[in-house]
């Protein structure tokens, strides 16, 4: 089933288009105030610094985490719900239902890994902005260096 999965998310990328842009949005969001939590964590971060980096990443991130995580379920509700014939053809052939929800989470598993990898860089440059914004207004040292991961 994980190879129907894959080769269903290769022969039809338009139909996990939106899970894919969800994915990729947040993760890239996520991963761009998580980084402030790095660097607040670097060696040599003064103690206000290090207080609003992380404020900023635990209140900003945390939020922007649930609420990914909630346009995420959205996309995947609305593809599988559209695929309801597809599937029900699965089942009728013979699939159990073990194996359509192993199927289903196998491309969604897929969708997520290339949403990451492929998010990391916008993180990494959106990270740095946010550093630069919060040295620019005065909130954290110019001395604080950018650390991601």
């Amino acid at each position: 089933m994980l190879f129907l999965a894959l080769r269903s998310v290769r022969h039809r990328p338009g139909r996990f288009a939106a899970t894919l842009l969800s994915a990729f949005l947040g993760a890239a969001i996520v991963m761009a105030f998580a980084s402030l939590r790095d660097t607040a964590g670097a060696p040599g971060v003064d103690d206000v610094s290090a207080e609003t980096l992380t404020t900023s990443a635990s209140v900003v991130g945390g939020y922007g985490a649930l609420l990914v995580f909630f346009s995420i379920a959205s996309a995947l509700t609305v593809s599988v719900r559209q695929r309801s014939g597809e599937l029900e053809l699965l089942r009728c052939s013979g699939a159990t239902p073990a194996q359509l929800r192993r199927m289903v989470v196998g491309e969604s598993v897929a969708v997520a890994v290339l949403a990451v990898v492929l998010a990391v860089g916008p993180a990494v440059l959106g990270g740095r902005a946010l550093l630069g914004l919060f040295q620019d207004s005065g909130q954290v040292a110019p001395s604080v260096g950018y650390s991601f991961g």
